[in-house]
C-alpha cells in the first residue's frame, strides 16, 4: 500500500525523534522540526504528509506524559521522575502547539481543502476537514483557548479563541465534512491510496467523523450537560467495528518505527515503567489486557506494544462504544448503556458484566480507563469525571489539568500569556469537588 511513499514521510519524523531528545526539558523531538512539509504536489500528496504529523502529535510526549499523570505508567528516571511529581513547563509538549499549524498541520490541510474545492473534489475536501477537526480539537483539549479563527490569516499576534468556541467550530466543520464525504460524481476522487489508514474509504471516514463528534461533545459535557445527548446521537453513527479503527501505521524498518518503540527501546529505556496501581487493577479484575499491555513480569510494555511496526490505536470502536455506553447511562438509558459496555468488552476479550445503578457507571468508567491505555482520552475523561479518583503522587498537589502553551508560540504571539498568567484549568474543565460516587476528588481539589 504505497509503502515507499508512506514511510519516507514517517522516516523523517522518526529521525527527528532519534536526534532531538536531549535538547530540552522533555521534548522527544518528534515535533521539533517541520515534519517533512511538502512544498508542491497534488492535494493527495499534501494530505499524505499530514497523517504522520497527526500520529506524531498523538503518540509522543503528550501520550507519555498523560499516561504517567493517569498512573497507568510511572516515571522513574531523569525527566520523567519530574513528570511523575507534576513538574512541567513550556517545553513539556515537545512542540505540539506549533505542530498544529506548521507543515503537515493546518497549513497543508487548508491548502488541500482549497485545492479540493477548485478541483470539485468534495470527497478529498471532507477527508481533509476531518483531519483538521481532529488536530485542532485535540489542541483545544490540552491548551484550552487556541488560535483558530485567525490562524493562517497573516494577522499579527492573532487572538486566542475561547476553547468552547473552538469546539463549536470543529463540530460545524465535522458536519460539513460528513456532507462532503457523501459526495459522488466523476471529480470526487478523494485521497485514495494516499490515505494511509482507510485507503480512501468514504464510509470509514464518515464513521470516524461521527466518533470524533461524540468525543468532542463528551469533552464539553461537564459544563454543558446536554452534550451527553449529542454524544449519544453521534456515537450511534460512529465506529462500532475494530475494522474501522483509526491507527498510526508503521513499517517497522529503521527510522519507520512506532513512537512507543522509539522511546522505550531506542531512546529512553528505563525512564518509564508500568504504573503499579494500574497493574494491580488489571490483576485483581483478571483483565485479559494485562499481558496485552505489559510483559510477563509487568516490568515493561509487552512485546506486541513494543514491536516497531505495532499499529498504535488512536480512535477505536472500543472508545466509541464506551462513549455510547456512558452517554446512554447519563441520559437515563441504562439498558443500552449495559449493552454497549458489554459490546466493548467483547472486543477486548473480557467477559460480559451485569450491573445497575452507580455500579454500572463505575463499570463503564473503569472500562474506559483501561481501554484508553496509551491514549490521551484517559486524561480527558479524568478531568471531566475524576475517575479514577487518583491520589496525587505528591501530597498537597493536584494533577495538572492543562498544558502550558509552547515557548515558540508565546514568543511570536503577544496574546499568549506568560506561564504564570495562564489558567490552571480550561473552560470545559472546572475542578470536581467530588467524583460521581460522592468521594472527595483529591487530585483536583487539594
Amino acid at each position: 500500500m504505497h509503502t515507499a511513499r508512506k514511510f519516507a514521510l514517517l522516516g523523517a519524523l522518526a529521525i527527528v525523534g532519534a536526534t532531538g531528545a536531549c535538547n530540552s526539558f522533555l521534548t522527544g523531538g518528534e515535533l521539533s522540526n517541520d515534519p517533512n512539509r511538502p512544498t508542491s504536489g497534488t492535494p493527495q500528496s499534501r494530505f499524505e504528509a499530514t497523517q504522520p504529523s497527526l500520529w506524531a502529535l498523538l503518540s509522543s510526549d503528550l501520550a507519555r506524559v498523560t499516561s504517567v499523570w493517569m498512573q497507568q505508567l510511572e516515571g522513574i528516571n531523569f525527566q520523567y521522575t519530574s513528570v511523575n511529581i507534576y513538574v512541567h513547563d513550556e517545553t513539556t509538549t515537545g512542540g505540539f502547539q506549533a505542530g498544529l499549524y506548521t507543515g503537515g498541520g493546518l497549513t497543508d490541510l487548508r491548502q488541500v481543502e482549497s485545492e479540493s474545492v477548485a478541483d470539485g473534489d468534495s470527497l478529498m475536501l471532507g477527508q481533509a476537514q476531518v483531519m483538521e477537526a481532529f488536530m485542532i480539537g485535540t489542541g483545544a483539549d490540552l491548551f484550552g483557548d487556541l488560535v483558530y479563527s485567525q490562524a493562517l490569516t497573516n494577522t499579527p499576534n492573532p487572538t486566542l479563541d475561547n476553547q468552547l468556541d473552538v469546539y463549536d467550530a470543529i463540530q460545524t466543520l465535522l458536519d460539513n465534512a460528513i456532507t462532503n464525504l457523501g459526495a459522488t460524481g466523476p471529480t470526487n476522487f478523494g485521497a485514495g491510496g494516499s490515505d494511509l489508514v482507510y485507503n480512501g474509504d468514504a464510509g470509514q471516514w464518515t464513521r470516524l467523523a461521527h466518533t470524533l463528534k461524540a468525543r468532542f461533545f463528551l469533552h464539553t459535557a461537564e459544563v454543558r450537560p446536554g452534550a451527553y445527548a449529542d454524544a449519544l446521537t453521534q456515537a450511534q453513527l460512529g465506529i462500532v467495528s475494530s475494522d474501522d479503527d483509526y491507527k498510526a501505521i508503521w513499517s517497522g524498518s529503521i527510522n519507520e518505527q512506532n513512537f512507543w518503540y522509539q522511546f522505550f527501546v531506542n531512546q529512553r529505556a528505563g525512564y518509564i515503567v508500568p504504573g503499579p496501581n494500574f497493574v494491580t487493577l488489571l490483576q485483581t479484575t483478571s483483565d485479559p489486557r494485562l499481558h496485552v499491555y505489559f510483559n510477563a513480569d509487568e516490568s515493561d510494555l509487552s512485546d506486541e506494544r513494543l514491536d516497531p511496526s505495532f499499529p498504535q490505536p488512536l480512535v477505536t470502536a472500543e472508545e466509541n462504544l464506551l462513549i455510547w455506553s456512558e452517554a446512554a447511562y447519563r441520559t437515563g438509558a441504562t439498558g443500552p448503556a449495559l449493552t454497549q459496555l458489554n459490546a466493548e468488552r467483547a472486543i477486548a476479550g473480557a467477559p460480559a458484566v451485569s450491573a445497575s445503578g452507580s455500579a454500572l457507571l463505575h463499570a463503564i468508567l473503569q472500562e474506559k480507563y483501561i481501554a484508553m491505555f496509551q491514549n490521551i482520552e484517559a486524561y480527558n475523561d479524568y478531568k471531566r469525571t475524576c475517575f479514577p479518583n487518583l491520589t496525587p503522587t505528591v501530597e498537597g498537589l493536584i494533577i495538572p489539568a492543562r498544558f502550558f502553551y509552547d515557548t515558540s508560540e508565546r514568543q511570536t504571539d503577544t496574546n499568549i500569556p506568560s506561564p504564570d498568567a495562564q489558567p490552571t484549568r480550561n473552560a470545559n474543565d472546572p475542578a470536581n469537588a467530588f467524583d460521581d460516587f460522592g468521594v472527595a476528588c483529591t487530585g483536583q481539589t487539594p
